[in-house]
């Protein structure tokens, strides 16, 4: 959902959707927020991850087009913050 919001500019940088789940919604700050914590762990280990659970659920797990953007130019969510 965080890259769906990035990608309508309804939320500018993805460090602004960790505030509001960090600050507002408990999502554990030691995580950083679950933008921080998708790139922590890669873009092409969430890709891998969200088409293995949208087995189950195909709305709710389908990756978004930004993430296939983002990995076929080499950036990162981090490249999002600037």
């Amino acid at each position: 959902e965080g890259l769906r919001l990035l990608d309508a500019r309804v939320a500018l940088h993805p460090s602004d959707i960790d505030l509001v789940l960090v600050a507002g919604f408990a999502f554990p700050r030691w995580r950083g927020g679950p933008m921080h914590h998708a790139a922590s762990r890669g873009l092409l280990v969430l890709r891998r991850d969200l088409r293995q659970w949208q087995q189950d659920d195909a709305g709710l797990w389908s990756p978004h087009p930004l993430l296939d953007r983002l990995i076929a130019e080499g950036r990162r969510l981090a490249d999002l913050n600037l």
